[in-house]
């Protein structure tokens, strides 16, 4: 019976798998049936670690070292995974349980272990991979965008930061360090540069504090991975550079081709897409590094049925794998990589291949657990091989469960956005032009933008604001707040809209602004801000406070022309918060003043005045 079960949700999930919402709304079909299992897997290992240590974190496996005596294990990355789809599961609880016990744990100079205990809160994998690091960034990101949000920024901003201090002359970042070699780790790979690249662009376009340092950072990212670790030859990504011998990583692992399509797009400096094919066409018998093989379908059962999927490496050849140190650890051999497969799909579903996306999707769910303790679960691989790199567990895992809900829903964690549906390759419609360009702010050194949304026959994915004819800064909405201008001076913007192939609009109308004098209308900056007022109009100004950590809340609190006081929670835009005041004229003098949030505590601003 449970086999019919099985094959009555496969062939459910063919036919309405096309039709599941781009928004990921839950509907009574085998899709969300599919999704909502794994949501309750999810929930199930949360609550697990439910008053220990690390309360509010997701355990790791469904694994036991014995009877009643779990693996009590919490993997960085698998938090982030877990947060984001609770997010897109509607679980705010949840992903808020996960990203306040993280945030908790944070180091001060912003990174995460690898893993860690969460019976006892000791660390695990005594490693600080900028990876994982990178993805809790990504997590915020996603908790950000979705709910409107910033309580999470900091978090990520500290996480960026900390990554940055890796950053090498090629653009790339490298790994991290490690406790087992009491060292920094003497690669760059190309998987979590690719981590980084979105995520940084991000966090520059939203906050002006980090404008500068990260659009480099993502530039020099960018050309790491088109010039350093792209194969062009192949139309592939390579594993990443070895900082130690200047050579490039020979291994090719799966997981940086489908990474690479969903962060980069289809097409821009490199065909991005084409690696999709690579993987997919990629047939040796047996495969080996010179002649890879990537696809496999393998018996999932006892019965002798069959699943197909993606294994995580390049080798289905049965040999001894070994560790840098020559310890064997398992052997290769062909598997299907359960978390890598979901890459795959979303990866295909972007391409507008939906039909490929959705059959992926349909093996999946054939190894998803269907009872007790184990239903919703998703493993990590089908056989249990190594990967070269460690021996891929078999039991059901967060990583896999909740890439599965990612997949289903058609969420891209690296722009932390819904995909609408794909772009196809040789996409060459660009987006229409951004409309009506507007200032809506400016003080001595920066300059407040907002326009109309574009439209593209793919769906648009950011925008480019232009200084003269310099890129100042990159957004995913339709504001942006430009910094680092020069006090008195005339600046003239243009914006572009993007897709994910690459495509340009052409520029908006044309804004120019002249920012504020030096000090200039009220002007006043503190180790905690800079604050004043902007005149609007003759009877319009507008009080602002840009905080240097961001801020969760502020309330602004004024008399014109000593006048009742009046109190605003202020409005944020671009890292700036912002409070109208009408009914002004030439002369009305207005006293203003803050209680902000700054890292928990709350604080008062000194009493200013403005003069009309």
């Amino acid at each position: 019976m449970k086999r019919k079960l099985i094959l009555f949700l496969m062939t459910a999930v063919l036919i309405l798998g096309a039709s599941l919402p781009a928004a990921g709304i839950a509907r009574a079909d085998a899709v969300s049936d599919a999704s909502n299992r794994a949501l309750t897997w999810l929930q199930v290992q949360q609550d697990a670690t439910a008053g220990y240590a690390f309360d509010g974190l997701v355990d790791s496996f469904e694994d036991f070292w014995g009877p009643d005596n779990p693996k009590q294990i919490v993997y960085t990355y698998d938090q982030a995974v877990a947060a984001i789809a609770f997010i897109v599961k509607g679980e705010r609880t949840r992903a808020e349980k996960v990203l306040n016990k993280m945030r908790d744990i944070q180091d001060p100079s912003g990174y995460w272990l690898n893993s860690y205990w969460y019976n006892n809160g000791y660390g695990e994998e005594i490693r600080k991979h900028v990876g994982p690091v990178s993805w809790m960034a990504m997590a915020a990101m996603a908790y950000e965008k979705q709910y409107n949000d910033t309580r999470y920024r900091p978090m990520a901003l500290k996480a960026l930061d900390w990554c940055l201090t890796y950053s090498k002359a090629n653009g790339g970042i490298a790994g991290g360090w490690s406790a087992w070699s009491n060292s920094d780790e003497p690669w760059s790979s190309t998987e979590h540069n690719i981590d980084l690249y979105r995520v940084l662009q991000y966090y520059a376009s939203v906050d002006s504090s980090k404008t500068a340092s990260y659009t480099a950072a993502a530039t020099g990212v960018k050309s790491f991975l088109d010039n350093v670790v792209w194969d062009d030859a192949a139309k592939r990504f390579k594993g990443g550079w070895k900082n130690d011998t200047n050579l490039i990583d020979p291994k090719i692992p799966l997981d940086v081709n489908p990474w690479g399509v969903l962060a980069l797009g289809l097409n821009g400096t490199r065909n991005y897409g084409a690696s999709l094919t690579y993987v997919e066409n990629a047939a040796g018998t047996p495969g080996t590094l010179a002649n890879p093989r990537y696809k496999q379908t393998l018996t999932y059962n006892d019965a002798g049925n069959t699943l197909s999927g993606y294994d995580f490496d390049w080798t289905d050849e049965v040999l001894p794998a070994y560790d840098d140190n020559g310890n064997q650890i398992g052997n290769t051999g062909a598997d299907v990589w359960l978390e890598g497969t979901a890459f795959m799909s979303l990866a295909y579903y972007m391409q507008g291949n939906t039909t490929k996306a959705n059959a992926i999707n349909t093996e999946i769910i054939k190894k998803q657990g269907t009872s007790g303790p184990s239903l919703g679960g998703i493993p990590y691989s089908l056989k249990g091989t190594s990967n070269s790199y460690w021996v891929m567990a078999q039991q059901n895992c967060v990583s896999s469960t909740g890439w599965l809900i990612l997949s289903l829903h058609r969420f891209n964690p690296f722009t932390g956005q819904y995909l609408t549906g794909g772009s196809t390759p040789g996409d060459t419609t660009a987006p229409t032009v951004p409309g009506n360009l507007a200032s809506t702010g400016k003080t001595d050194t920066t300059v407040s933008l907002s326009w109309s949304p574009s439209t593209d026959n793919t769906g648009v994915t950011g925008y480019y604001v232009y200084r003269g004819g310099t890129q100042a800064a990159s957004v995913t909405g339709t504001t942006a707040t430009v910094s680092g201008l020069t006090a008195s001076t005339a600046y003239t913007f243009t914006v572009k809209a993007a897709d994910a192939a690459g495509n340009l609009s052409a520029a908006s109308n044309a804004v120019t602004v002249t920012t504020n004098a030096s000090g200039g209308s009220g002007n006043h900056v503190t180790a905690d801000y800079t604050a004043g007022v902007t005149k609007v109009s003759a009877a319009e100004a507008s009080i602002f406070i840009t905080p240097v950590t961001s801020a969760l809340y502020v309330d602004v609190h004024y008399k014109v022309n000593g006048g009742a006081q009046l109190n605003y929670r202020m409005t944020l835009s671009s890292g700036t918060w912002r409070q109208t005041v009408s009914g002004l004229s030439t002369g009305s003098s207005i006293e203003y003043w803050f209680t902000y949030e700054k890292s928990g505590p709350q604080y008062d601003s000194p009493h200013y005045t403005y003069v009309q």
